[in-house]
């Protein structure tokens, strides 16, 4: 196998033949990027261009465009909003019946919530299948099931339990039944206030 030397391409009488061939194609090469970058470039056109503003002289935008003047006639000018009169006359409330005592409610229960226990039954990262899952546990357990995200999992827990001995009383049901791997887990839970 023979090797590789520039210095014997040097002395061949290839290199002096290639040379003026490379000329000639940087030649072409260099009138055809010319010739493109002449096309291409913007042509120019007769608008003026917009005058800089400066700090002495400030842009002036009465050139940018003509807004017509104000009809000169007597010509009412419409407003934005129609007024609408509230009542055509003095309001008479004579007329008026109180409501009935049955469609009266009275005011909405809130629960206050204190320091317990839930169990938790299910976790997963994703939203659908915990809602699902805690949709399937109220079913199957007959308690209210609570969503809490932490930790970027979705973390289903059951029931309100204000002692410990009540969640574990719960907790041996649900692994009895449904929930084997289910644990007590420390919580803010609702109290249901008495009316």
């Amino acid at each position: 196998m023979a090797s590789f030397s520039f210095r014997a391409l040097r002395r061949s009488a290839i290199v002096p033949v290639m040379k003026p061939n490379m000329r000639s194609l940087v030649t072409v090469l260099a009138v055809a990027a010319l010739i493109t970058g002449c096309a291409s470039a913007p042509r120019h056109t007769t608008s003026a261009k917009p005058k800089r503003a400066t700090e002495s002289k400030p842009y002036d935008f009465r050139g940018e465009g003509k807004v017509p003047p104000p009809s000169s006639d007597n010509t009412p000018v419409e407003p934005d909003v129609e007024e609408i009169p509230l009542s055509d006359g003095s309001l008479d409330v004579t007329e008026a019946e109180a409501p009935s005592r049955d469609t009266l409610q009275a005011p909405a229960v809130v629960d206050s919530t204190t320091d317990g226990f839930r169990v938790q039954v299910f976790a997963s990262a994703d939203r659908e299948v915990a809602e699902n899952a805690a949709r399937a546990a109220e079913q199957r357990l007959g308690v209210r099931a609570y969503t809490d995200l932490e930790d970027g999992m979705y973390k289903i827990r059951v029931g309100d339990y204000l002692a410990r001995p009540d969640a574990e009383a719960a907790l041996a049901t649900m692994r009895s039944h449904y929930y084997s791997d289910a644990w007590i887990v420390p919580a803010r839970v609702r109290v249901p206030r008495r009316p």
